[in-house]
């Protein structure tokens, strides 16, 4: 059974026991948890409450999904290390990271190497806990291509550190396809939404063909995790849960 949730960020206006609620509610097997609104980093005893409310519920905590950004100016031995700590206390085994806020086309081989690095420190401090690095596949980032992300990940060269993907919105079922086939390796999570080329929200039923194709090749057991719905409402979210699960019984392998 492939394992499906939600992103907190998805319902930042729902309070952390009401987006847990949903979750149990719509047989969801976990929530990746944000660190903007519901797991503010470094405020430990959140943390701590919503992972056991998230275990009497019997949800997983698929990850913990960090705004720390490469090359910000910030110290991971410092910055990264209390979204670290967080992470600890939510019971996470892998935490999101933005690979910078600069196309990769706009990136020149000094922003490179100083992402691999405080790539590298990041990826050292959270083996220390047991925990994985992850980066956002987002457009604007290193990790806006496959090219670039597979050549970030080879550059970092370490065993914890790997990569969530989504659709880009920009781009065709078949250069989406192409993109995940490329990043498969490293593979950790998936976001799963529909969205027009516009970035207008669709419910997630009307890319059933495109969803389809991707997930027969994505392995059964990385979390699918389900973003930003239409017009965020709660019901659209519950039908596409349902879609998705329909869509992970027809694809199983």
């Amino acid at each position: 059974m492939r394992p499906i949730g939600l992103t907190s960020v998805t319902f930042r206006e729902l309070t952390a026991p009401e987006i847990i609620a949903l979750a149990a509610q719509t047989g969801c097997a976990g929530i990746e948890w944000g660190s903007d609104v519901h797991v503010p980093t470094g405020q430990l005893d959140c943390a701590e409450q919503i992972k056991a409310q998230c275990r009497q519920h019997q949800l997983e905590v698929f990850s913990y999904g960090s705004y720390y950004k490469l090359n910000q100016g910030l110290k991971p031995e410092v910055d990264f290390q209390a979204y670290l700590d967080s992470a600890v206390k939510l019971g996470a085994p892998l935490i999101r990271i933005w690979a910078g806020r600069t196309a990769s086309a706009q990136a020149d081989a000094d922003f490179f190497e100083r992402a691999v690095a405080e790539t590298q420190q990041c990826c050292d401090l959270a083996a220390q806990a047991g925990i994985e690095v992850a980066f956002e596949y987002h457009r604007k980032s290193l990790t806006d291509n496959s090219v670039s992300a597979v050549r970030l990940l080879n550059a970092v060269n370490r065993k914890n550190c790997r990569t969530y993907w989504q659709p880009n919105p920009e781009k065709n079922a078949e250069e989406n396809l192409q993109e995940l086939t490329d990043i498969l390796p490293w593979l950790a999570r998936v976001h799963v939404f529909s969205w027009n080329n516009d970035n207008s929200r669709l419910p997630l039923a009307d890319q059933e063909k495109a969803w389809k194709r991707w997930l027969k090749i994505i392995p059964e057991s990385v979390p699918l995790i389900l973003e930003f719905v239409k017009d965020d409402q709660p019901a659209q979210f519950q039908r596409d849960v349902q879609a998705l699960r329909s869509w992970c019984n027809t694809t199983q392998k």
